[in-house]
Protein backbone atom coordinates (compact mmCIF):
# COMPACT_ATOMS: atom_id res chain seq x y z
CA UNK A 1 0.00 0.00 0.00
CA UNK A 2 2.76 2.59 0.88
CA UNK A 3 4.52 1.96 -2.66
CA UNK A 4 1.05 2.69 -4.17
CA UNK A 5 0.56 5.86 -2.19
CA UNK A 6 4.27 6.91 -3.21
CA UNK A 7 3.81 6.46 -6.84
CA UNK A 8 0.12 8.60 -6.48
CA UNK A 9 2.42 10.89 -4.45
CA UNK A 10 5.18 11.49 -6.77
CA UNK A 11 3.93 11.59 -10.06
CA UNK A 12 1.67 14.38 -9.64
CA UNK A 13 3.70 15.99 -7.64
CA UNK A 14 6.71 16.11 -10.26
CA UNK A 15 4.12 17.16 -12.83
CA UNK A 16 3.01 20.16 -10.56
CA UNK A 17 6.81 21.19 -9.93
CA UNK A 18 7.59 20.95 -13.69
CA UNK A 19 4.25 23.25 -14.38
CA UNK A 20 5.19 25.82 -11.86
CA UNK A 21 8.79 25.98 -13.16
CA UNK A 22 7.26 26.56 -17.31
CA UNK A 23 5.72 29.96 -15.26
CA UNK A 24 8.82 30.81 -13.67
CA UNK A 25 11.91 29.67 -16.24
CA UNK A 26 12.74 32.02 -18.71
CA UNK A 27 12.85 29.87 -21.99
CA UNK A 28 16.25 30.59 -22.70
CA UNK A 29 17.01 28.44 -19.54
CA UNK A 30 14.44 25.62 -20.16
CA UNK A 31 15.66 22.33 -20.97
CA UNK A 32 13.74 21.26 -23.97
CA UNK A 33 11.58 18.53 -22.36
CA UNK A 34 9.60 21.98 -20.47
CA UNK A 35 8.96 23.52 -23.03
CA UNK A 36 9.28 27.17 -20.70
CA UNK A 37 7.66 29.99 -21.18
CA UNK A 38 8.57 32.24 -17.94
CA UNK A 39 7.36 34.12 -15.70
CA UNK A 40 6.75 37.26 -18.52
CA UNK A 41 4.47 35.45 -20.89
CA UNK A 42 2.47 33.72 -18.30
CA UNK A 43 1.99 37.39 -17.23
CA UNK A 44 0.93 38.33 -20.48
CA UNK A 45 -1.52 34.66 -21.02
CA UNK A 46 -2.92 35.60 -17.25
CA UNK A 47 -3.32 39.53 -18.63
CA UNK A 48 -5.29 37.97 -21.41
CA UNK A 49 -7.92 35.72 -19.12
CA UNK A 50 -8.30 38.88 -16.92
CA UNK A 51 -6.08 37.66 -13.90
CA UNK A 52 -4.69 40.95 -12.39
CA UNK A 53 -2.76 42.03 -11.32
CA UNK A 54 -0.79 39.40 -14.05
CA UNK A 55 3.00 39.58 -13.10
CA UNK A 56 2.38 38.70 -9.27
CA UNK A 57 -0.22 36.32 -10.11
CA UNK A 58 1.97 34.31 -12.03
CA UNK A 59 4.91 34.73 -10.04
CA UNK A 60 2.65 33.01 -7.06
CA UNK A 61 1.02 30.78 -9.08
CA UNK A 62 4.18 29.32 -10.41
CA UNK A 63 5.56 29.39 -6.47
CA UNK A 64 2.50 27.53 -5.26
CA UNK A 65 2.57 24.76 -8.11
CA UNK A 66 6.27 24.34 -7.29
CA UNK A 67 5.45 24.14 -3.43
CA UNK A 68 2.67 22.15 -3.73
CA UNK A 69 4.13 19.69 -6.06
CA UNK A 70 7.44 19.27 -4.02
CA UNK A 71 5.27 18.78 -0.62
CA UNK A 72 3.06 16.02 -2.45
CA UNK A 73 5.77 14.21 -4.04
CA UNK A 74 8.02 14.42 -0.95
CA UNK A 75 5.10 13.72 1.50
CA UNK A 76 5.85 17.03 3.59
CA UNK A 77 2.82 19.02 5.29
CA UNK A 78 0.76 17.55 2.29
CA UNK A 79 -2.08 20.03 3.52
CA UNK A 80 -0.05 22.67 2.79
CA UNK A 81 1.00 21.42 -0.35
CA UNK A 82 -3.42 20.76 -0.95
CA UNK A 83 -3.88 24.34 -0.24
CA UNK A 84 -1.49 26.13 -2.56
CA UNK A 85 -2.48 23.53 -5.12
CA UNK A 86 -6.39 23.65 -4.66
CA UNK A 87 -5.92 27.45 -4.94
CA UNK A 88 -4.23 27.21 -7.77
CA UNK A 89 -6.10 24.93 -9.95
CA UNK A 90 -9.80 26.84 -8.62
CA UNK A 91 -8.24 29.86 -10.27
CA UNK A 92 -7.08 28.12 -13.38
CA UNK A 93 -10.43 26.17 -14.05
CA UNK A 94 -12.52 29.49 -13.70
CA UNK A 95 -11.03 31.85 -15.20
CA UNK A 96 -9.24 29.46 -18.08
CA UNK A 97 -10.72 26.31 -18.75
CA UNK A 98 -14.13 26.11 -17.09
CA UNK A 99 -15.44 27.92 -20.73
CA UNK A 100 -13.70 25.07 -22.69
CA UNK A 101 -15.55 22.31 -20.89
CA UNK A 102 -14.49 19.57 -19.19
CA UNK A 103 -11.94 17.80 -21.95
CA UNK A 104 -8.37 18.49 -21.46
CA UNK A 105 -8.14 18.15 -25.36
CA UNK A 106 -10.17 21.27 -25.90
CA UNK A 107 -8.70 23.45 -23.21
CA UNK A 108 -10.98 21.94 -21.05
CA UNK A 109 -10.77 21.41 -16.70
CA UNK A 110 -10.15 17.81 -16.88
CA UNK A 111 -6.86 17.98 -15.51
CA UNK A 112 -7.06 20.93 -13.08
CA UNK A 113 -10.18 18.71 -11.62
CA UNK A 114 -7.99 15.35 -11.72
CA UNK A 115 -4.97 17.53 -9.41
CA UNK A 116 -8.11 18.62 -6.80
CA UNK A 117 -8.93 14.62 -6.54
CA UNK A 118 -5.48 13.60 -6.04
CA UNK A 119 -4.54 16.78 -3.34
CA UNK A 120 -7.93 15.79 -1.61
CA UNK A 121 -7.04 11.87 -1.83
CA UNK A 122 -3.35 11.93 -0.64
CA UNK A 123 -4.24 14.50 2.27
CA UNK A 124 -6.79 12.03 3.55
CA UNK A 125 -4.62 8.98 2.85
CA UNK A 126 -1.97 10.71 4.55
CA UNK A 127 1.25 10.77 3.12
CA UNK A 128 2.45 6.79 4.07
CA UNK A 129 5.64 5.50 5.45
CA UNK A 130 7.87 6.19 2.34
CA UNK A 131 7.59 10.33 3.27
CA UNK A 132 9.09 13.05 4.61
CA UNK A 133 6.67 13.21 7.26
CA UNK A 134 7.42 9.79 8.58
CA UNK A 135 10.99 10.00 8.53
CA UNK A 136 11.52 13.05 10.51
CA UNK A 137 8.37 12.24 12.69
CA UNK A 138 6.24 14.69 12.04
CA UNK A 139 2.55 13.06 10.90
CA UNK A 140 0.68 15.51 13.24
CA UNK A 141 2.99 18.04 12.57
CA UNK A 142 -0.18 20.92 13.39
CA UNK A 143 -0.45 19.32 16.53
CA UNK A 144 -4.02 19.32 16.76
CA UNK A 145 -5.63 16.23 17.88
CA UNK A 146 -8.63 16.28 15.57
CA UNK A 147 -11.97 14.42 16.48
CA UNK A 148 -12.91 14.46 12.86
CA UNK A 149 -12.46 11.58 10.18
CA UNK A 150 -9.23 11.55 7.51
CA UNK A 151 -11.75 12.80 4.94
CA UNK A 152 -13.28 15.19 6.83
CA UNK A 153 -10.01 16.94 7.68
CA UNK A 154 -8.70 16.97 4.01
CA UNK A 155 -12.50 17.94 2.94
CA UNK A 156 -11.58 20.96 5.22
CA UNK A 157 -8.68 21.58 3.69
CA UNK A 158 -9.30 21.23 0.57
CA UNK A 159 -12.06 23.57 0.62
CA UNK A 160 -9.48 26.07 2.19
CA UNK A 161 -7.91 25.86 -0.88
CA UNK A 162 -11.02 26.14 -3.47
CA UNK A 163 -11.97 29.47 -1.08
CA UNK A 164 -8.13 30.88 -1.91
CA UNK A 165 -9.17 30.31 -5.35
CA UNK A 166 -12.53 31.61 -5.19
CA UNK A 167 -11.19 34.60 -3.74
CA UNK A 168 -8.53 35.20 -6.39
CA UNK A 169 -10.93 35.11 -9.21
CA UNK A 170 -13.50 37.53 -7.50
CA UNK A 171 -10.29 39.68 -6.71
CA UNK A 172 -9.69 39.42 -10.70
CA UNK A 173 -12.70 40.33 -11.55
CA UNK A 174 -13.01 43.31 -9.56
CA UNK A 175 -9.87 44.48 -11.27
CA UNK A 176 -11.83 43.70 -14.82
CA UNK A 177 -15.04 46.21 -13.93
CA UNK A 178 -13.87 49.99 -14.78
CA UNK A 179 -14.48 51.91 -11.44
CA UNK A 180 -16.94 54.95 -11.47
CA UNK A 181 -14.65 58.44 -10.46
CA UNK A 182 -16.44 60.76 -8.28
CA UNK A 183 -18.70 63.12 -10.06
CA UNK A 184 -17.96 61.29 -13.67
CA UNK A 185 -21.01 59.36 -14.99
CA UNK A 186 -20.32 55.71 -15.63
CA UNK A 187 -20.51 55.09 -19.78
CA UNK A 188 -22.75 52.01 -21.09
Amino acid sequence: MNTALLVLRVVPGILLIGHGMQKLLPVRYSPPMLHAIGHESTARAFEGIGIRPALPAALLAGFAEIVGGFSLAAGLLTPVGTILIAAVMTTAILMGHARNGIWNTEGGFEFPLLLLALSFVITALGPGSYSINEWANVSNWAGIDWSLSDAARAGIVLAIGVVAGLLTVIGASSAKSPRAQPGVAAER
